[in-house]
């Protein structure tokens, strides 16, 4: 989908910010720091469950708050446990909303272990800001599944969601319950990321006995840039940075006024032909 054709609510400046706060979301986990945008500071995180068959509780977000905004962010794939939760691609119904389809097990555990955690944090939160969820990678997953719980299960019905390198949560009746009941949902991808491809859209017998189908949610936002690496170009930096380039005077700004919010700003192109040339 072009630029031109997204919907008045896609904001540049949105997926700018949105792409920091996830980046900001690895740097929680494996620095126990945080750096968030001026205006903004942390009112929780949260934990969650991670593993098949040893499991292990890890720090998967937070949640930040403005004047005039709300942002829950979550994180992605960054340990063995995650990997594991990642490859248990077989699917189950989604426990919170009704005839909602099938979807990723090993993610869906994920977020069943840090629903009820989430959900008493927003509850102590202003009703009426705008409501911010995003995450990349299996946070961008998470963020998925979340928006859907909470457009349902919520008074919160005015989410905005922000995805980046999702890859496919569930099958086609998750992503028709997804699009009718998130009306604002923007799913990020840089199309030489092979992260998002996964799982695969189909998975024939004898995989199962029925085999296994899976669907993106809507709305795509197609982005691209190649660094000659698939570690590369999955990575939240490359995104942020990639996107910045839509509103050059907005990241300058805010690069400036919340210095180690987002990555340092690196020659894209430069790197890229290093890469190749290794």
């Amino acid at each position: 989908m072009k630029q031109c054709d997204l919907p008045e609510i896609y904001s540049n400046q949105d997926a700018i910010l949105m792409a920091g706060f996830c980046y900001q979301t690895y740097l929680f986990y494996d620095q126990q720091q945080l750096v968030l945008p001026v205006g903004f500071e942390l009112r929780s995180s949260f934990k969650g469950m991670a593993g098949v068959t040893e499991k292990t509780q890890e720090n998967f977000g937070y949640i930040a708050e403005s004047k005039d905004s709300l942002v829950l962010a979550f994180r992605g794939t960054d340990s063995t446990p995650n990997l594991d939760s990642d490859l248990d691609l077989f699917q189950i119904p989604f426990p919170y909303v009704k005839n909602a389809g099938l979807c990723h097990r090993g993610i869906t555990r994920i977020y069943q272990s840090l629903r009820e955690e989430v959900l008493d944090q927003l509850s102590q939160l202003p009703q009426d800001k705008k409501f911010y969820i995003t995450g990349h990678s299996l946070g961008g997953d998470l963020a998925i599944m979340a928006a859907l719980d909470l457009a349902v299960n919520s008074n919160r019905k005015a989410i905005i969601a922000y995805t980046y390198a999702a890859g496919r949560p569930g099958d086609r009746d998750f992503a028709a319950a997804y699009k009718a009941q998130v009306k604002n949902s923007f799913r990020i991808y840089n199309v030489h990321d092979f992260i998002p491809t996964l799982p695969a859209a189909e998975y024939p017998p004898p995989f199962t006995e029925t085999g296994l189908v899976y669907e993106h949610v809507d709305v795509a936002v197609p982005i691209a840039f190649q660094m000659n690496n698939l570690f590369l170009n999955h990575r939240i930096n490359y995104y942020f940075q990639k996107l910045g380039e839509q509103d050059h005077n907005y990241f300058r700004q805010l690069q400036s006024s919340s210095p180690g919010f987002g990555p340092e700003a690196i020659d894209l192109s430069a790197l890229a032909a290093a890469m190749a040339n290794n």
